[in-house]
């Protein structure tokens, strides 16, 4: 294979163990860091009483009183999410879990043109409305001007965020994030809709109605696989589980969807194929193209009629998605290409018209292609600004590398792997040169090559 290298691990697991489980499985168990017997149990023997308990996680207990302060007092609640999958589905789930014990919530997703996260026209809005409490989901964390200005107004903010904090927690009047140092809770690679999950089970189990809190981890499920995190601990609790109740969801306008887009769906025993290859883009492509709130309607929605309409409109979104995602890789690929950028460090396309909604999935299939950290932008000529996405190799931490360089964004976020940001257009040809010095110095020659990674040889017959 070209430009890869290939990569044993060595069959290590030698302690001796009462488990009756293969050697091959207790090697690749071994290979990924599940090395004691306890571990090994759990993850082989997934069970729901094996998530740890919410009350582990800072601010959680504080949040759950202020959002029953808030139903007791009729103050109006809102979720403010973000439009991929794992937004829309955290939305859902915590409109759904709020309206169960009687508390009227409303949601706000921002259009892609507002850009990700918190800003202030939102909170003026939401205030106008009447809002008093808003419970951030898959976002927040960065958002300090814009809950500082949010605290000007009046409103309270608890926020729910699984990204990485990089400038410490913000002025917001409860802060959870399975990232933060000072959380006892054992797990800190939760999605954001797992994040959210976990804010609702301590408030169901505070208000003794935990055996109503599990139909929703279909819900989880669809939010933790489509936002590619590891899928150990709760992430594997919830998706097991999750995947088990698709064919049997409590929710109308999953149940359709799952009818209309599976045929044997009575009989499917779910994958996290179909979730990540299947179902989830058809949501995303809401988000991408036109408006994710459609997306958040078809979870909530009880009426078959209105469900089928919005089926349809999805469906249709993500064939167009499909369509102007193709031209725009074609458009990013010539440039690379005629330019030469492929042989940059970094690769860093920026064009005007290039659609907001789709530049990461085009980054993601560009580093497929080259093996290279990749960042595609869109220019707005307009406006001033382009926003980028950012995806990464192994061994390049492309949030470290942002932080690096803050003072050149109007805002940034994300993770090692994937991450975002908004830019003046004066500043992105200094911050390509920037982005590229930092990884000439960080990235190994080796690292640029495509790891293969093997655990076991297959014996030749």
């Amino acid at each position: 294979m070209r430009n890869t290298r290939w990569i044993y691990k060595e069959n290590s697991f030698s302690q001796n163990t009462n488990l009756n489980i293969d050697r091959d499985i207790l090697n690749l168990l071994y290979n990924r860091d599940i090395r004691d017997e306890e571990k090994i149990y759990k993850f082989i023997n997934t069970s729901l009483d094996n998530i740890h308990s919410p009350l582990l996680l800072k601010d959680v207990d504080r949040a759950v009183e202020r959002i029953l302060q808030a139903k007791e007092n009729k103050e109006e609640v809102w979720i403010y999410g973000d439009y991929d999958v794992d937004g829309i589905t955290s939305t859902s789930l915590c409109y759904l879990a709020l309206s169960e014990i009687g508390i009227t919530p409303r949601y706000y997703i921002p259009l892609r043109d507002e850009g990700y996260g918190l800003n202030k026209e939102a909170m003026d809005y939401i205030k106008s409305q009447g809002g008093k409490v808003i419970i951030t989901v898959d976002c927040g964390i960065s958002a300090h001007p814009e809950i500082e200005y949010a605290n000007s107004l009046g409103l309270e903010i608890i926020v729910t965020d699984h990204h990485e904090i990089n400038n410490g927690n913000p002025p917001a009047y409860a802060v959870i994030n399975p990232k933060r140092e000072d959380n006892q809770f054992p797990f800190k690679y939760m999605a954001g809709v797992g994040t959210a999950f976990m804010l609702i089970y301590a408030l169901f189990d505070k208000l003794e109605k935990k055996e109503e809190l599990y139909k929703y981890l279909d819900i989880v499920a669809i939010g933790t696989v489509a936002d590619i995190v590891p899928l150990l601990e709760e992430n594997r609790i919830f998706t097991k589980f999750g995947m088990e109740q698709l064919n049997k969801s409590h929710w109308l306008g999953i149940s359709m969807l799952i009818k209309k887009i599976f045929e044997d769906y009575k009989t499917k025993k779910f994958n996290t194929y179909d979730i990540g290859f299947i179902i989830a883009p058809i949501f995303n492509a809401a988000g991408r193209l036109e408006d994710a709130k459609r997306a958040v309607e078809l979870f909530i929605e009880k009426d078959h009629r209105v469900c089928s309409e919005i089926i349809n409109e999805l469906l249709n979104n993500n064939t167009e998605r499909k369509e102007i995602q193709e031209m725009i890789l074609e458009r990013a690929l010539f440039k690379i290409e005629n330019e030469k950028l492929f042989e940059d460090s970094v690769l860093v396309v920026a064009e005007e018209g290039f659609h907001h909604g789709v530049i990461g999935i085009v980054a993601s299939k560009i580093l497929d292609r080259y093996y290279k950290p990749t960042i595609i932008m869109e220019i707005k000529a307009e406006e001033g600004i382009a926003t980028a996405s950012c995806r990464s190799i192994e061994g390049f931490n492309m949030i470290e590398a942002l932080n690096t360089m803050k003072e050149l964004f109007v805002k940034y976020g994300g993770h090692a792997g994937a991450a975002g940001f908004s830019i003046k257009i004066e500043n992105i040809d200094e911050f390509s040169k920037r982005i590229n010095e930092y990884a000439k110095e960080n990235i190994p020659e080796s690292s640029l090559i495509k790891p293969v990674k093997l655990d076991i040889t297959i014996p030749s017959l």
